[in-house]
Order: C-alpha cells, then sequence, then structure tokens
C-alpha cells in the first residue's frame, strides 16, 4: 500500500467513526429507528476498516475512539456542525445526517480512486454501497418530513440516481 492509501483508510476509520457518534447521539435524543439502524451499520463498517488496516499490519493505535474525539481536524469540524445542526430537532438531525453520507460518498469514490490495493478497493466499493443505502433511507424519512433533500456535494443527477436504485448488500464482509 502507500502513503496515500495509508492515509485514506486512516481518515475513512474517524469518518465512519464520527457517523456512529453522531447517530448513535441522535438515537439517544430522538429515539427514531433510522438512527438506529444505521449507527448499527456504522460500528460495522469501522470493524471493516480496522479489519483492512490490521490485514495490512498499519498502526491506527493514534486514533483516537474516545467518542466524539477526532484526531483529524476536518472530520472533527464535520462531527462538530453535525452535532450543532443535528440538536436543533428530528428533521435538522436527518439533514445533517444526509448531507454527512453526501460527504462520504464523495470522499470514498476520491480515496477509492487514489487506490490499487484490492483489499482498500473492495474496502471502499463495499463502504459506498452502504453509504447510498444510508442516503436513501434518511432522504426517505426526510421526504415522510415533508423534506426534499437537496443535495450539495453531488450533483443532482448522482444524487437522483442514488435516491432512484436500489439497496445493495451494506455489509459486503459478512460480518453480522
Amino acid at each position: 500500500y502507500t502513503e496515500e492509501e495509508k492515509n485514506g483508510l486512516l481518515i475513512t476509520l474517524q469518518e465512519e467513526k464520527a457517523a456512529y457518534d453522531f447517530y448513535k447521539t441522535m438515537f439517544e435524543k430522538y429515539n427514531q429507528k433510522v438512527f438506529g439502524n444505521i449507527m448499527e451499520a456504522e460500528n460495522t463498517h469501522m470493524q471493516h476498516v480496522m479489519n483492512v488496516l490490521n490485514q495490512l499490519n498499519i498502526d491506527y493505535s493514534g486514533i483516537d475512539l474516545t467518542p466524539g474525539k477526532f484526531t483529524d481536524k476536518n472530520v472533527n469540524s464535520m462531527y462538530e456542525e453535525m452535532m450543532k445542526i443535528g440538536g436543533f430537532s428530528y428533521s435538522d438531525a436527518l439533514r445533517a445526517a444526509a448531507r454527512y453520507e453526501e460527504n462520504d460518498i464523495s470522499d470514498l469514490r476520491l480515496y477509492r480512486s487514489k487506490a490499487e490495493n484490492k483489499n482498500i478497493t473492495d474496502l471502499y466499493d463495499c463502504l459506498e454501497n452502504a453509504t447510498k443505502n444510508h442516503m436513501r433511507a434518511f432522504a426517505r424519512n426526510l421526504k415522510s418530513e415533508d423534506i426534499v433533500y437537496k443535495p450539495i456535494i453531488l450533483s443532482e443527477e448522482e444524487y437522483n440516481q442514488i435516491i432512484n436504485s436500489k439497496n445493495q448488500p451494506g455489509d459486503c464482509f459478512q460480518m453480522k
């Protein structure tokens, strides 16, 4: 693996953890199934990333696994913004979640485009499928609140393609 692949994996681990931490907090606050289900999925994704890191003998002991703590400044900023927005209302928490998943899709595609190691590319493909599933779930829940989510990071065409497609297996490595 390259240094760039290693760094991508370490950031991905933090991004999955940020999603888990946020969804766990929102589930506790709003007691809505969508946050509980996706929180569990994010925990599985963290395990997938840690498994690949372990397979490649990449040390991730420098990653703070304390809830709400992140070594990467960008991940920390995104998490703090999600927490601020999500604290206003259930609808705002859904919006923050959809935005985060949209950002995650963009990041996963970027890291995937720079990876050559098959373990790493397979991981990113798996995580992108799962992230699209999450995007669809949040969009559905927003729609039930009479809110139409508008993408900011992905193009309208990319977003609509995701929303109008069927769910994909999100646990590609069959950990459950």
